[in-house]
């Protein structure tokens, strides 16, 4: 059997509406935001998800706490979920520097860290599903490389915010179930 990770990139905040880049400045989600995060988890109610993990960002965590709520799940924080930093962050006074000794990363280094941390969760739950919320341009890096190793022409990946993403990890090996369910 398979572990099934259902990947979701975080409800809305008012930097997306105003078209800022947020990468790592701990923005919360807004009015519209916190909606979408309830109607997540009205949509998952019926699945049976055993975990839930986040970036350690307010947006991703308020993303899945009604959901984490509604079964009774401890929201896992991970800095390795977080969006990957780019040239064109803003500057935070707050995150002026990656964690990760960096105050820039490459796509290589993005998809490095997203694909530890994916893998190490699909290894901590066996054979079960999780929810992973995390941020679109790490979700897109990951999810269009996993098409491109597994040579899956049918599928694409559409970076829909809040769509579900299913992903499933078997033996070391990745594969898609279903992209861009909204």
């Amino acid at each position: 059997m398979a572990t099934q990770l259902i990947l979701v990139s975080h409800a809305l905040t008012q930097w997306n509406i105003e078209g800022r880049i947020q990468g790592h400045t701990d923005v919360p989600l807004n009015y519209y935001g916190r909606k979408m995060a309830g109607w997540l988890a009205k949509r998952l109610t019926k699945e049976n998800i055993q975990a839930v993990y986040t970036s350690d960002l307010k947006r991703a965590y308020q993303t899945a706490w009604p959901l984490a709520e509604q079964k009774a799940l401890n929201i896992i924080q991970d800095i390795r979920l977080r969006e990957g930093r780019s040239i064109k962050q803003e500057r935070s006074s707050v995150y002026l520097t990656l964690p990760f000794c960096k105050e820039v990363e490459t796509k290589s280094d993005l998809l490095s860290r997203m694909t530890e941390v994916l893998s190490e969760i699909a290894r901590t739950h066996n054979n079960k599903t999780v929810l992973v919320v995390s941020h679109g341009g790490s979700l897109e890096l990951f999810i269009n490389w996993l098409l491109d190793k597994s040579c899956n022409k049918g599928l694409k990946y559409q970076g829909i915010r809040m769509a579900v993403n299913r992903i499933q990890f078997d033996s070391k090996q990745w594969d898609c179930i279903r992209l861009n369910d909204y």
